[in-house]
């Protein structure tokens, strides 16, 4: 079994920065689209700075990059490995006084040397999976709202002001409190269907695409994987999303038909080799970049022409939508 990744991530049309941060293939992506392919074991996550408390980027960031260097497979125990995570941002919030108490979600996927998939949640970004043309949410929001529910405290959210019900009650790095770990193992072996597919999304996407708004997004037949990623994305904001914006799709697949599927322009011929050093696609080639061209410049004009994409596959998506609400 092989996986195409790909995640897009954005401060979107408010932020000034990207609090967001997401780790695909041991690689650390905090602005545009990024792809790859890899083998199991492999991690995959997405982490969101907590809003509110300082430096919430540099919370997101380390967290990834701890996991990215992280030998993962079924003798690891992820569970502790998180908390010294959580241990470590908190050390390292505490060396400077604009970082201090730096808090970030934790939203991963983890697949084993057997295949076998597990989730991993702190906070409240989310892991859905669609499969058999249905979306389902895995994780469940640690959110002050939700827990009062669940408590039986309140009959629904909408009795609270919308800045108490998403207030999140766990984090990694608080220095009040440890992380309360949400770990859920995939109830079917991920990959048993043809459409099976893994989403992880910031609050940014999650708050503002509904889960018909997904299901409808991937089960257009005329986007590529990565268009349907990113018009989510795009979605989100149109929706009103005034936070930052990122989505990974993780899709397993077997033969080189299945992949060109997934990204359609691809030849066969092109299909990148399977192993988890592989990385198919940066969002910034380095031998794209001219000998005296700006990086900076280049990485503004590049995240240009995705917004430009993501906004014909939005279009696409759009035009469904309209054709579901009249059925």
């Amino acid at each position: 079994m092989n996986y195409y990744i790909y995640g897009f991530t954005s401060k979107g049309n408010y932020r000034k920065h990207n609090e967001d941060c997401m780790l695909i293939n041991r690689e650390t992506v905090r602005e545009g689209g990024f792809e790859s392919v890899c083998s199991a074991p492999f991690l995959s996550a997405v982490c969101d700075g907590v809003g509110g408390e300082q430096a919430g980027e540099v919370a997101s960031e380390l967290c990834v990059r701890c996991l990215s260097i992280t030998d993962y497979d079924s003798s690891v125990d992820l569970d502790r490995h998180i908390m010294n995570i959580h241990t470590r941002i908190i050390k390292n919030g505490i060396s400077a006084p604009d970082s201090v108490n730096m808090q970030t979600t934790l939203c991963c996927l983890a697949v084993d040397e057997n295949g076998r998939a597990e989730c991993y949640n702190v906070g409240d970004s989310r892991m859905y999976r669609y499969v058999g043309g249905c979306v389902r949410q895995i994780t469940v929001d640690q959110t002050y709202g939700r827990f009062l529910y669940d408590m039986g405290e309140i009959d629904g959210i909408s009795q609270l002001e919308p800045s108490m019900r998403n207030a999140i009650v766990s984090s990694l790095g608080s220095v009040l409190q440890k992380p309360c770990i949400d770990r859920f193992e995939f109830v079917t072996p991920f990959g048993s269907e043809s459409d099976d597919t893994v989403l992880i999304c910031s609050d940014g996407v999650s708050d503002y695409v509904s889960d018909d708004e997904f299901e409808i997004a991937m089960k257009i037949d005329t986007m590529t994987f990565k268009e349907k990623i990113q018009a989510l994305c795009r979605l989100a904001l149109r929706n009103g999303s005034t936070d930052n914006v990122s989505i990974i799709g993780i899709k397993p697949y077997n033969t080189p038909e299945e992949y060109q599927k997934l990204v359609e322009a691809e030849s066969a011929a092109d299909i990148p080799d399977s192993t988890p050093d592989n990385i198919a696609e940066v969002t910034v080639p380095k031998q794209d970049l001219a000998e005296n061209e700006n990086p900076d410049e280049h990485i503004e004009i590049h995240t240009q022409r995705l917004a430009e994409q993501a906004d014909s596959s939005l279009q696409k998506l759009f035009d469904d939508l309209e054709k579901f609400k009249n059925t």
